[in-house]
């Protein structure tokens, strides 16, 4: 059961906030880091898709869930997922202007990890209801990584995002809000429709691969691509920030572990507050102006 002490965030707000960041950003956005900005910049690229997923997964049992509360927090999911693509891919001009070859490795990733690769040959090997299920279970092993990654964006103990852009800022931690705000959404439409630990852990085995592979391929791709970046430079520009990196796992590994308890349900982890304490204090990214 859910920890009484949690901040209750029980449904997901559809915002559609302004940021300013289109053609208006330092290529070396994160602390003037050639390595952060391109982790970063994967993550920009990786979020999309992944997020198409999550819709997709959802929406495969959407008429199976019988809940009305459910069901009016699933369509507030789908809407702020929506959004959050769209948010992150409105920047990918401006990165291919800056010779990053963010749709490159858009194209190569989708058809490795959905269309011909990973999730079409599990749709032929285990079948069309399997893989729906699967699907599901993936997407709530990725909302417990987004959430956690999200209690990293916002801690401010942890400080991850000292020296980034500012705008940049904004994006990401509105992001790791509503992360946090929809992170049980996933997770309750999987308890409606298979309560199974096998299916649970299995989605959560795939999601840690994908999330560590394409992430880690799209930073090594726009790296070694960045005529700006000189081999001999790589080990000092990498061990600027492992001490950042090593923090934020750290942090992360025992909480995403948490995950495998019996009886886990993602509002037992207590960081709606931080998500609170972001909408509280920024409004003037959501509220419409006058004029």
């Amino acid at each position: 059961m859910a920890d009484s002490k949690v901040i209750a965030m029980d449904m997901p707000q559809v915002r559609r906030p302004e940021f300013g960041l289109e053609n208006n950003f330092s290529k070396y956005y994160a602390d003037g880091n050639p390595f952060l900005s391109h982790l970063v910049n994967s993550l920009h690229v990786v979020f999309p898709e992944g997020e198409k997923l999550f819709i997709r997964a959802v929406k495969f049992f959407q008429d199976q869930v019988q809940d009305p509360h459910l069901k009016a927090r699933i369509k507030g999911f789908i809407g702020q997922e929506t959004v959050h693509m769209m948010q992150h891919e409105r920047i990918w001009d401006t990165l291919e202007s800056q010779g990053i070859k963010v749709r490159e490795f858009d194209e190569w990733y989708t058809k490795s990890a959905y269309e011909e690769g990973i999730e079409g040959a599990i749709r032929k090997i285990f079948g069309e209801e399997t893989y729906k299920r699967l699907a599901l279970a993936v997407t709530c092993g990725l909302e417990h990584y987004t959430a956690t990654l999200a209690e990293v964006a916002l801690d401010p103990d942890l400080n991850v995002l000292k020296g980034f852009d500012d705008r940049m800022i904004a994006l990401l931690e509105w992001h790791a809000a509503e992360e946090i705000e929809h992170k049980a959404v996933a997770f309750d439409v999987m308890q409606a429709v298979d309560g199974s630990p096998i299916t649970k852990t299995a989605g959560l085995l795939l999601a840690t691969w994908t999330l560590i592979y394409y992430g880690a391929a799209g930073t090594v791709k726009f790296m070694m691509e960045d005529e700006q970046v000189k081999i001999t430079d790589l080990p000092r520009i990498v061990a600027e920030k492992t001490p950042l990196l090593a923090k934020a796992v750290f942090f992360m590994v025992p909480k995403v572990l948490q995950y495998l308890m019996p009886g886990f349900h993602p509002n037992d982890t207590e960081n709606s507050r931080l998500a609170v304490e972001y909408f509280q204090n920024n409004k003037q990214y959501f509220e419409k102006k006058a004029g």
